[in-house]
């Protein structure tokens, strides 16, 4: 019954696809005209009008691919030119008035009025007296804005810093019905390639999807003495390993019948909302290219990586015996290893696979703000942001209430002046049914701390 159901919806789906695109755009043309990537979280009625419409799930025009080709060594300013624009091309809201203004976007823009485009485009900066460069990937569904607090981070500690736009990203969440996880293993070796081209010290950081492709990368390419030389280390947030849901593998034949597992409003200008099964898929598929059993290559890389116990995406287990294995192999980088682990509950259980040779940071403290006691724990989406973050942080301007949607609940996640924030565990929301899931780190400056110090001891 379940399968002719997906089956019929599938069918159902195709026929009317062009139809849904074609209003989809012209509802977005009339609606893009009032809106910015502001006011668009304020009218309820309004967002659940562009769900029912997939007025930001469709493509401008059709699915098109960048016009850039990931298997040369064209300059990575060629990349980054192109990669714009393939957005301003193809995403619905790319021209939308977006005035959000992070410490990157300035750096970037100075105080020229901001499209969403400016916000979501790959990137670079340059950092004055440069003493190492990095490269950081997002994870699935994401932009390269997850990074805009990072990589400013970065840049007054003199490390410039690159950014990549993963095939099927940055456009609407269409683009990942189709797409290959070997498109995004195509993308990032040519960003690392080209980082280990033109920088002396460099570093590969990816969050999520963005992590695994770096792992991945890293185990499956040998590199040069050259580049074994330049490579100083890898920092991962929240890595995919191993998805949360049992049901993952099965992604691959839901996709067979229906395009998406969730159909949302895609309000949210730095993250796709709706949820292409497809892509599901083939997060899955990239994960099983990293598993513990085939790690062999990650030999003498120092890593610095942050994770939550209640990670309800990723399997934080599965991440703590890729770390396990990984250190193993690391030999006279054993002693740069650094694992920042957010836990909940027993910390000591939950580690007890871990060597004790790795450096493990469980100790963190909240004072002084406001939101210190609305926050119950470290969810998936968190670690990169700052509190401060104007869009996802403590008083940014979207909430990540996707859970709740086409419920009585998803009005009070959205309005509640005292909202409680966590990740989705069956506890925290059988004790808070309105949760609204965290997405900034209320430790932020204290993991920049560690990840500075990571970086200051691989560099000597």
């Amino acid at each position: 019954m379940l399968v002719n159901t997906i089956f019929n919806k599938a069918i159902l789906s195709a026929a009317v696809l062009s139809a849904s695109a074609f209003s989809a755009n012209v509802f977005a043309a009339k609606a893009s005209s009032s809106l910015n990537c502001v006011t668009i979280n304020n009218d309820l009625a309004q967002i659940e009008k562009f769900k029912q419409a997939g007025t930001y799930r469709f493509t401008k025009g059709g699915v098109q691919r960048i016009n850039f080709d990931f298997a040369s060594n064209k300059p990575f300013q060629d990349y980054l030119a192109a990669a714009r624009a393939h957005i301003n091309a193809q995403n619905p809201k790319a021209n939308m008035p977006c005035p959000i203004s992070t410490p990157t976007s300035k750096r970037l823009y100075a105080d020229k009025p901001l499209q969403v485009v400016d916000l979501i485009a790959p990137f670079e900066l340059k950092a004055d007296n440069e003493k190492a460069a990095v490269l950081l990937i997002h994870g699935l569904t994401d932009s390269p804005y997850l990074f805009h607090d990072l990589a400013n981070s970065f840049v007054e500690q003199g490390i410039s810093v690159r950014t990549l736009l993963l095939p099927g990203h940055g456009t609407a969440a269409e683009a990942l019905v189709d797409i290959d996880q070997a498109d995004w293993r195509q993308a990032a070796s040519y960003a690392i390639k080209s980082m280990l081209n033109d920088f002396d010290n460099v570093y590969l950081g990816g969050f999520s999807t963005g992590g695994a492709l770096v792992v991945d990368y890293l185990n499956r390419n040998t590199l040069n003495e050259s580049e074994l030389q330049k490579l100083k280390g890898v920092m991962l947030w929240s890595p995919a390993s191993e998805a949360k849901a049992g049901m993952a593998w099965a992604a691959k034949y839901v996709s067979w019948f229906t395009d998406y597992l969730d159909e949302a409003a895609d309000i949210d200008f730095a993250k796709y909302e709706s949820f292409p099964a497809n892509a599901g898929a083939q997060v899955h598929a990239l994960m099983k290219r990293i598993e513990p059993k085939k790690l062999k290559g990650l030999r003498n890389t120092p890593f610095f990586v942050v994770a939550s116990e209640v990670d309800q995406t990723i399997e934080t287990d599965a991440t703590v015996n890729i770390l396990a294995r990984w250190h193993a192999q690391n030999g006279a980088a054993q002693a740069q290893d650094k694992l920042v682990y957010y836990y909940a509950n027993n910390v000591e259980d939950q580690l007890n696979t871990l060597p004790s040779s790795l450096k493990t940071i469980t100790t963190f403290s909240c004072e002084g703000q406001v939101y210190c006691e609305r926050v119950l724990d470290i969810a998936h989406t968190s670690p990169t942001n700052a509190s401060s973050n104007p869009h996802y942080g403590w008083q940014g301007s979207y909430r990540n209430c996707e859970h709740l949607t086409g419920t009585d609940l998803f009005a009070s996640c959205k309005t509640t002046s005292s909202p409680t924030l966590g990740e989705l565990t069956e506890e925290n929301l059988q004790a808070t049914p309105n949760l609204q899931r965290l997405t900034f780190n209320p430790y932020y400056e204290q993991m920049l701390e560690q990840m500075l110090g990571f970086i200051a001891s691989t560099l000597k």
